[in-house]
């Protein structure tokens, strides 16, 4: 009886990940702001895993004792399993963050500005009551990765940045108005952004700031437009262009 009922539990949280997971990529064109697909999906995921483990575990019990248990419910087990495995490759669940705020930036105290503000970019400005917990503070969140040096130019940083935008695959959308003068380069970009392997992109805004031909400083904000939660997505599109930054400045 135990058996079938974490069998049934799992494919019940198989089927939910199947619902989830579309209403999650329907509501990047569609907005549904009505219910947070992608927090419901993580917990399914996670749900499915446990169930998943138990019954791993039960079926090792009943080989020891020599107890049939069925071929369809280590299939259903190893789906479950392939789904946690799926989300660490992806996104990695160590980088998982429940904190209510989609906006990151590597400065905080002068962050690169967009062309349109947070609320000109949302498509919807309310939440339901039931789902309240998960509106968007209207503030920009210290990201875990610091400002990027790069040992040349604001010419030669704004070329390899350019570079690594190409290279990720990130849409270029604007510059901001150069603020730049004969002493000081100051120019920001807008790209839309993500990560290898995730359909899901984001706004990125980055900002070169050089005073001297030698040392530049690259400020990098990424907000997600059309979630209320960005679950540590902006902060891992940040470190994806800093890693790119740092291999094309060694070759």
């Amino acid at each position: 009886m135990d058996g079938k009922i974490i069998k049934g539990f799992c494919i019940s949280m198989v089927l939910l990940q199947f619902v989830f997971f579309g209403l999650a990529q329907y509501s990047k064109d569609h907005n549904l702001w009505f219910i947070p697909a992608n927090l419901l999906l993580l917990l399914f995921v996670f749900c499915g895993g446990v169930g998943a483990i138990i019954g791993c575990g039960l079926c090792i019990k009943r080989a020891f004792n020599k107890t049939p248990f069925g071929g369809e419910g280590i299939v259903i087990f190893l789906t479950c399993l392939l789904s946690v495995l799926g989300v660490q490759l992806l996104y990695g669940w160590q980088f998982i963050d429940l904190s209510a705020g989609n906006d990151y930036s590597t400065d905080v105290i002068n962050p690169p500005q967009f062309n349109k503000s947070k609320n000109d970019r949302l498509h919807s400005q309310q939440m339901p009551p039931l789902w309240h917990f998960m509106d968007i503070p209207h503030k920009v969140r210290q990201a875990e990765t610091e400002s990027f040096i790069l040992l040349m130019s604001g010419l030669d940083s704004k070329i390899l940045i350019k570079q690594a935008i190409n290279k990720l695959g990130w849409v270029f959308l604007r510059r901001s108005d150069d603020s730049s003068t004969d002493k000081v380069f100051n120019e920001t970009y807008q790209v839309k952004g993500g990560i290898t392997g995730i359909i899901r992109r984001t706004d990125v805004a980055v900002r070169i700031i050089s005073a001297n031909a030698g040392v530049s400083i690259i400020d990098v904000r990424g907000s997600s437009p059309n979630s209320r939660r960005d679950f540590g997505f902006n902060e891992l599109v940040i470190k994806e262009l800093f890693k790119e930054l740092r291999e094309l400045e060694t070759l």
